[in-house]
């Protein structure tokens, strides 16, 4: 059973720069640099997800600034990726204000760098984000790439692997409900939970406090993330916080 606090996390992607909600693509140019700071949320995912921008690439800077100017106004826990090969990356993040680092692609290219990593840097700065979407025969697929390569491996044998290899945590996205606004895949939770070890958080499909209030209930569940973050305000943030405080669910 997972005792620890649930998080509401809000996961924002960036393309060169711009917020985008989703990963259908649909930028949101009423981002600033200081809403950050006006929400009650426990932490922020940032993942940028421009194509073919590496950390060698000069455009890289436009996420790196975005970055800078989010944890100079923000006293909220940022976990950030995008784009990660090397652990010289990842001191570049954390020295542009991450608290920890989302890892993807990488993590099919080369597991062991999962275990670098975090040798490095601790398990607990280490998190493994994993797409899926649920295929003809009613199992999982994998992608990698933001969502643009299949991958060939099984869902329950990647899960132990990166475990195995000392990911400090799971972010598990939906490709199916990204966007959906029609709550979490409790499917995919049920279809994974127990095989998963370490704090696990769930993304893509939240439209109300009703989904995340759904998947609080699920013991194995840390931390439920939205991309849809204009959808919750902050008073209905902190009424969602004393909701949970009377329904006994343990929050930060």
């Amino acid at each position: 059973m997972n005792l620890l606090p649930k998080r509401i996390i809000f996961s924002l992607n960036f393309l060169d720069g711009i917020l985008y909600r989703t990963r259908n693509f649909s930028p949101d140019y009423r981002y600033t640099h200081n809403f950050i700071d006006l929400w009650s949320i426990d932490e922020i995912v940032i993942l940028d997800i421009s194509r073919g921008i590496n950390f060698t690439n000069p455009k890289k800077n436009k996420f790196l600034n975005v970055l800078k100017n989010l944890s100079k106004s923000s006293f909220v826990p940022f976990s950030v990726g995008g784009h990660i090969k090397k652990l010289s990356e990842i001191e570049t993040l954390l020295k542009n204000g991450a608290d920890k680092i989302v890892l993807n692609s990488i993590a099919y290219e080369r597991a062991n760098f999962i275990k670098e990593a975090a040798n490095e840097f601790g398990s607990s700065c280490i998190t493994v984000s994993v797409d899926v979407k649920l295929n003809d025969k009613q199992n999982y697929d994998l992608y990698s790439n933001c969502g643009s390569k299949k991958e060939k491996i099984d869902f329950k044998e990647h899960i132990k692997i990166i475990q195995d290899m000392g990911a400090g945590e799971i972010f598990l996205q939906s490709i199916d409900n990204d966007g959906t606004l029609e709550g979490f895949d409790l499917n995919l939770i049920n279809f994974i939970k127990d095989q998963i070890r370490v704090p696990f958080l769930i993304s893509s499909g939240a439209g109300s406090w009703k989904h995340f209030l759904d998947v609080f209930k699920i013991n194995e569940i840390s931390g439920a993330a939205t991309n849809n973050i204009f959808h919750f305000t902050e008073k209905s943030i902190n009424n969602f916080k004393a909701l949970l405080k009377k329904e006994k669910i343990n929050i930060r």
